[in-house]
C-alpha cells in the first residue's frame, strides 16, 4: 500500500501539471481500459445482482474525477490533494462499519484518527482565505472516494475475485467518463489526447498500477485500514508539490505530514 501511495501521488502530480485535467483523466481511462479489456476473456461475466453495484461504483468514480479536475483547476497539488483526501479514512471507516460491519481495533482506530487529523491540519492551512470552489470540489471528491471504497470492497466480495471486478469496473468507468468528456470538449478532445499522449500514457500506467493494488488490498483487509494506508500518498504529494511544482512547504503541511506518519505506524503495528 505504501508503493500504491507513491504511484497514486505520482499520477496526481502528472494530472495537476497538465493544461486540462479532464483530458488527462479521460486519457488515463483509455490506458487502463487496454489492460482491463485484455483481462475480460479470463474473468466471468458479472452476475445480475452485481450490476447495480457496478453502476453505483461507476457513478462515484466518475463523480470523483469530475470533482478532482475542478479541484486541481483551483488549487495547488499540495493543497488540493490533501483537501480531496483528508476526510476519506474517517468517512470510509464510518461507511464500512455501517454497511459491512467491519470494526477496526483500538490501535487501528487511533492510527486512522491520527492520519485524518494530519490531513485536516493541511486542509485548514488557508482557512483565513477560503477558496470555496476548491473546498466544494475537494469535499465532493473526498465523499466519492469514501463511497466507492466501501462499495468496491462489497463488490469484490460479491463477485468473488478482485481481478474480475476491477476489469469490469475500469472498462465501464472509461466508457462513461470518456463519453462525458466528449460531450464537454467536442471533437477537440481527440486532438488534445494526441497532443498529450506521453503524459496520458505515464499517468495512466501509474494510475492503473496504484488502483489494482488498492482493490487487491481491499479484498484482503478492513476498508478503513486500507484506505488510511492509501492516504500516505499525502506525504508523497506534498513532496512532489515542493520538488516538481515549486510549491511552498508550510508549517501546517509539515505538521500534518508528521501526524500522518504516526498514524501509519499505529496502523501497521496493530494490523495482522
Amino acid at each position: 500500500m505504501l508503493l500504491a501511495a507513491l504511484l497514486h501521488a505520482g499520477w496526481h502530480s502528472l494530472v495537476k501539471a497538465g493544461a486540462d485535467q479532464t483530458v488527462t483523466l479521460a486519457g488515463m481511462g483509455l490506458v487502463a481500459s487496454v489492460a482491463a479489456l485484455a483481462a475480460l476473456p479470463f474473468v466471468p461475466l458479472p452476475p445480475a445482482m452485481l450490476w447495480p453495484v457496478l453502476a453505483a461504483s461507476v457513478a462515484l468514480h466518475v463523480g470523483y474525477k469530475l470533482c478532482l479536475a475542478r479541484a486541481y483547476a483551483n488549487g495547488e497539488l499540495g493543497e488540493a490533494f490533501p483537501l480531496a483526501r483528508g476526510m476519506v479514512p474517517l468517512f470510509a471507516t464510518t461507511l464500512a462499519l455501517a454497511t459491512l460491519g467491519q470494526v477496526p481495533s483500538l490501535g487501528q482506530s487511533l492510527g486512522i484518527g491520527l492520519v485524518s487529523t494530519g490531513l485536516l491540519l493541511v486542509m485548514l492551512e488557508r482557512q483565513r482565505e477560503p477558496n470555496w470552489r476548491l473546498w466544494s470540489a475537494a469535499a465532493g471528491a473526498g465523499l466519492a472516494v469514501a463511497g466507492y471504497s466501501v462499495l468496491d470492497a462489497y463488490g469484490i466480495r460479491l463477485f468473488g475475485t478482485w481481478l474480475g471486478f476491477t476489469a469490469w469496473l475500469i472498462v465501464l468507468d472509461t466508457v462513461v467518463f470518456l463519453g462525458l468528456s466528449r460531450l464537454q470538449r467536442g471533437p477537440k478532445l481527440w486532438r488534445d489526447l494526441k497532443a498529450t499522449r506521453w503524459r496520458v500514457l505515464a499517468s495512466g500506467t501509474l494510475g492503473l498500477a496504484s488502483f489494482c493494488v488498492f482493490l487487491w488490498a481491499l479484498s484482503r483487509g478492513p476498508v478503513g485500514v486500507v484506505s488510511a494506508l492509501r492516504e500516505t500518498s499525502m506525504l508523497f504529494a506534498i513532496a512532489l508539490g515542493v520538488l516538481l511544482h515549486r510549491e511552498t512547504l508550510s508549517l501546517p503541511r509539515f505538521l500534518g505530514a508528521l501526524l500522518m506518519v504516526l498514524g501509519v505506524v499505529a496502523i501497521a503495528s496493530t494490523s495482522e
